[in-house]
């Protein structure tokens, strides 16, 4: 259980055009290449537009090595990253980290602030009672839901504001990058592809989608969103994405504490408790990282509060799925239906 669940729910559909050459610009003729991997426990799908196959292969390969670094910095999973160390700091001076995981924490810290705190990456401790309890079929006993409470606070963390430097204030607070790390690949991923002089490609992360450029001919790349009433299918309209990142969360791997309860993995760090309610919101934004830390955040304000925030910011648009009174209802934000393409029309 972590503060959010990415559950695949994202779809790179990419026009699926194959790997056969088509036209570029001005004569130009580009290949397109796709490969996978597995890295921060989910997949990693990287699709490129590049001169050659062997130029696709060899940028896809780096964006590979790059999100493999990120996550050695950033995993908490992983006993030698820097995240880890920081997180066996707590209570004691400030270490230094990578920068890597010192820009994640100052975007984090500036969506909890934004958000008042619905998004936390110190909800660590929670994550670990809730994890420990649920295995047992019941929840934890209110005053240890309040001892690690105790321990989540994003104001706590401490970044030098000119060099990559961290400090945990409390001792036993504990760091969990789920909500925005994934979402911080993406862009660094496609940030390298850019650099590599790839004229389009889309980063598919755990369903954390970053993407540039467009397939050849074509305006915009085409994702599809998982149904959350059908998690094997997608829902009728794919969303065009130019330039930008997009993340859902939502409670496809719910699970039930009490009769007619419906209980998400997202944790709420205000109540210490899962999310009721909350099917799937869907976030799009100028990048991958805000993507990631909006789509938990907004799960946590609650459907009203999540189209009221994405609307007062330039270039953010939600959906939120969500159940009330026993019946599932959909909210959008003014322009995300202008984002969606109906099956009869060209992306």
């Amino acid at each position: 259980m972590t503060q959010r669940a990415h559950n695949l729910s994202l779809f790179a559909l990419a026009a699926v055009l194959g790997c056969a050459p088509v036209a570029g610009g001005e004569g130009d003729r580009l290949v397109r290449v796709s490969d996978g991997a597995t890295p921060m426990g989910t997949y990693l799908m990287v699709t490129v537009y590049a001169a050659d196959e062997a130029a696709g292969r060899q940028a896809i390969a780096a964006a590979f090595a790059r999100v493999e670094e990120i996550e050695a910095a950033t995993s908490h999973y992983r006993e030698g990253s820097d995240l880890s160390k920081l997180n066996r700091s707590a209570g004691g001076p400030a270490i230094p980290v990578s920068k890597h995981l010192w820009a994640v924490l100052r975007r984090s810290a500036e969506v909890s602030e934004e958000t008042g705190g619905a998004l936390d990456v110190t909800i660590g401790p929670l994550v670990a009672l809730w994890k420990t309890t649920w295995k047992k079929g019941k929840p934890p006993p209110e005053a240890r839901v309040a001892a690690a409470k105790a321990l989540v606070d994003w104001r706590a963390v401490r970044l030098d504001p000119k060099e990559p430097r961290a400090q945990l204030l409390k001792p036993g607070m504990h760091l969990d990058l789920g909500a925005i790390g994934k979402g911080y690949a993406t862009d660094q991923a496609a940030a390298l592809l850019r650099e590599r002089g790839i004229p389009a490609a889309l980063v598919d992360l755990g369903g954390n989608v970053t993407a540039y450029g467009a397939p050849p001919e074509r305006p915009a790349w085409l994702v599809g969103i998982r149904d959350p009433a059908n998690p094997g299918k997608i829902l009728p309209k794919p969303i065009r994405l130019l330039n930008q990142g997009v993340a859902t969360s939502g409670d496809y791997e719910q699970f039930g504490l009490a009769p007619g309860h419906r209980y998400s993995h997202i944790l709420d760090p205000r109540t210490g408790k899962p999310l009721e309610g909350m099917t799937s919101v869907t976030v799009v934004a100028p990048d991958g990282v805000t993507a990631d830390g909006y789509s938990t955040a907004l799960s946590v304000l609650g459907p009203e509060q999540a189209v009221a925030f994405a609307e007062k910011r330039q270039g953010v648009e939600v959906m939120v799925i969500f159940q009330r009174d026993g019946k599932a209802h959909t909210l959008r934000s003014k322009g995300f239906s202008r984002l969606e393409v109906t099956p009869t029309t060209s992306p």
